[in-house]
């Protein structure tokens, strides 16, 4: 028998031999077994922790990059730290792979813009594309030679966007030529914000379209 159990054995053969009740014997037993509880947890090793699990921490997917914001239109948009960025008031922005203060930047040279209309020529223009089926390709009224193509509709925040793209083919006339442009526009209470990325080939639209994308997904308001 060990030594613990002889011990509760004298102890319950004094308790009873001097007439103690029942309800003290049993306070005797339960302090005994709480300090064998104590003594083992006291007692465990080192390697017996608790199990901590900590949330990962997901990585700014644009770290690094520049942020552009728009006070009048309360959004923001993120571009490459490398680009640099040429704004007209706040109606318009011009966001460019080459520094405009070095080369002039012309409409080929430009890979973002961002502009402001509140035409009800481009709202009407906005509303036809925007109800039109996704595929769906839709000829512009002044060259018979682009035809704009429908990805889908969206929205950023709480306001109606609508997402596009334009290939165009001039005539021998003007070059000849291709253009390719990625078309973003919402429709922000009647006035149409819109994020146009230009590509003079399909190489440069692959490379430029992938950056542009990232930049969209970045927009806030």
């Amino acid at each position: 028998m060990s030594v613990g159990a002889n011990a509760v054995k004298n102890c319950y053969t004094e308790i009873v031999s001097k007439g103690f009740a029942l309800p003290l014997i049993l306070i005797v037993l339960a302090s005994i077994f709480v300090g064998v509880i104590y003594f083992r947890f006291k007692n465990k090793g080192p390697n017996q922790t608790a199990l901590v699990v900590s949330s990962p921490v997901s990585p700014d997917a644009y770290s690094g990059w520049k942020t552009y914001r728009n006070k009048v239109y309360g959004f923001t948009i993120r571009y490459p730290k490398e680009w640099f960025i040429k704004e007209y008031g706040d109606w318009a922005a011009d966001f460019l792979a080459t520094d405009p203060n070095i080369q002039e930047a012309s409409p080929s040279a430009i890979k973002v813009r961002y502009s402001r209309s509140t035409d009800k020529v481009d709202l009407t223009e906005f509303e036809k594309i925007y109800k039109s089926k996704v595929g769906a390709g839709i000829y512009e009224p002044l060259d018979v030679k682009s035809i704009i193509n429908k990805n889908k509709n969206f929205e950023v925040g709480e306001y109606a966007a609508v997402d596009y793209f334009i290939n165009r083919n001039f005539s021998a006339l003007e070059g000849p030529r291709t253009q390719h442009r990625h078309i973003y526009e919402i429709n922000k209470d009647g006035t149409i914000l819109r994020f146009l990325s230009t590509a003079g080939t399909e190489d440069e639209y692959r490379i430029f379209d992938l950056i542009f994308q990232k930049m969209i997904s970045s927009l806030k308001f």
